[in-house]
């Protein structure tokens, strides 16, 4: 596993993080904290790990891994510049697509339900994300958000996902297909 920890533009700690030998790069990471030798960040795409370092004098970040009960001691090492991957940013949606939207994807023997948010920045993009309540993960990134009249397409990275459809003339309703790994499931929004 490694980690990729640097600072933007905006002096803003940002990371991401990969699995070499799963060939995983770019996994998303949030909530990236550093206060003097402190480092904690949660990685979202290792089932919301929480990750809580210390970075030594002999440049090796120490700690542990914790996800739901279970705590792992972990062991970082620089090995060179960081090379952040994150993902890119998409441009600003309409009005109408702009806000909150609740759905569930019916797969058998459940419906899983789904909060996505769109949510307009001042510099013509979008910030975009999932939550899925039922599985507590919130504040997810959607990628490669695109809009076309009433045409919409969104990616779910971490959930190796995609959603086309479209609004409905009122803007109350978004309708289409939400192909995962196992297939395509009908997924309805509903504007909250």
């Amino acid at each position: 596993m490694t980690l990729d920890l640097a600072k933007n533009a905006r002096s803003e700690w940002i990371a991401s993080m990969s699995i070499p030998s799963e060939n995983a790069t770019g996994l998303v990471v949030s909530d990236v904290a550093v206060n003097g030798n402190s480092v904690k960040f949660v990685g979202v795409e290792l089932m919301m790990a929480k990750f809580d370092l210390t970075l030594g004098p002999d440049g090796r970040m120490t700690g542990t891994l914790t996800n739901g009960q279970n705590s792992t001691p972990i062991d970082f090492k620089r090995t060179g510049e960081a090379r952040v991957e994150l993902i890119p940013a998409s441009p600003a949606v309409s009005k109408e697509l702009e806000g909150d939207w609740e759905g569930s994807l019916q797969t058998p023997g459940r419906a899983f339900r789904m909060v996505f948010h769109f949510k307009n920045r001042a510099d013509k993009t979008v910030a975009a994300t999932i939550d899925t309540p039922d599985s507590g993960a919130m504040g997810l990134p959607l990628n490669n958000v695109k809009q076309t009249g009433q045409k919409v397409e969104f990616g779910v990275k971490i959930a190796h996902g995609a959603f086309q459809g479209a609004l409905n003339p009122e803007g109350t309703e978004l309708a289409g297909q939400f192909t995962h790994e196992q297939g395509s499931l009908p997924l309805t929004l509903r504007k909250k």
